[in-house]
């Protein structure tokens, strides 16, 4: 599970930065120095693992008093390539050479 579970979380985490660059409404509504809990909607076993982890960093953390919000996520959203003005060859072209 802990493979999965970092390779999901990191996923989430980069995607979830993306979207608050994106949306920075959102952003606002998160409190300074809240601990910030992804949570997947079709995900049990992920949610499980996620609250554990936080409820364990709390227990160590030196603000007693910090916000944690939980931050549900619907869906993703396809992954798209960025590549354009592809260009299929038959031969190598000169430039690479």
């Amino acid at each position: 599970m802990s493979s999965l579970f970092e390779e999901k979380y990191d996923e989430l985490f980069a995607e979830f930065n993306h979207y608050i660059v994106e949306h920075p409404e959102f952003a606002k509504r998160i409190p300074h120095d809240a601990l910030v809990v992804l949570l997947d909607k079709n995900d049990p076993l992920f949610n499980y693992e996620n609250l554990r982890r936080a409820k364990s960093y709390l227990q160590h953390d030196d603000n007693l008093n910090r916000s944690v919000v939980y931050i549900q996520v619907g869906r993703l959203a396809p992954v798209k390539s960025r590549l354009r003005d592809l260009r299929l060859m038959t031969r190598e072209p000169s430039y690479a050479i």
